[in-house]
């Protein structure tokens, strides 16, 4: 019985908690840098609502996020020559080249983990995640929560 009650959910936060803390020459990416500037290169010009709403998270905390990105200079905000009230967000260099070095560390991540499963394990292992995903969905849409 033992067996059927390993710490999954804590065997997985420790895998993640050990892939965070991986020395990258980035240090925005722990804060969600690197998702905001994926989503900017490919829809540069964004309004803040719109940023905020494909990264799933609140008005509030993007704002604290795209005031310390544009004071190192990785985007600017830009008034919105439709609505003087509404921002735009734009990439700047900076943050272009921000994001190819995240990308290449994130790919040499990649590959390093992959070595260090076979093929099958690499195959049950994004199995049993995708299968707890869902099971995790399932429960909170059957509970109400979104």
């Amino acid at each position: 019985m033992e067996e059927q009650n390993k710490d999954v959910i804590g065997s997985a936060m420790k895998l993640m908690r050990t892939l965070r803390r991986k020395e990258n020459p980035a240090k925005h990416e722990s804060r969600g840098a690197g998702k905001l500037l994926r989503i900017l290169q490919e829809n540069n010009g964004m309004s803040s609502r719109e940023l905020a709403d494909r990264m799933g998270i609140r008005p509030a905390s993007l704002t604290e996020m795209l005031n310390r990105l544009e004071a190192d200079g990785i985007l600017t905000r830009q008034p919105d020559p439709a609505d003087q009230r509404r921002n735009r967000i734009f990439i700047q260099e900076k943050g272009d080249a921000l994001l190819k070095k995240m990308k290449a560390v994130r790919q040499m991540e990649r590959e390093r983990i992959n070595h260090s499963l076979t093929l099958e394990e690499q195959e049950q292992f994004v199995a049993l995640c995708e299968k707890l995903t869902k099971s995790l969905e399932d429960f909170r849409h059957q509970a109400g929560e979104q």
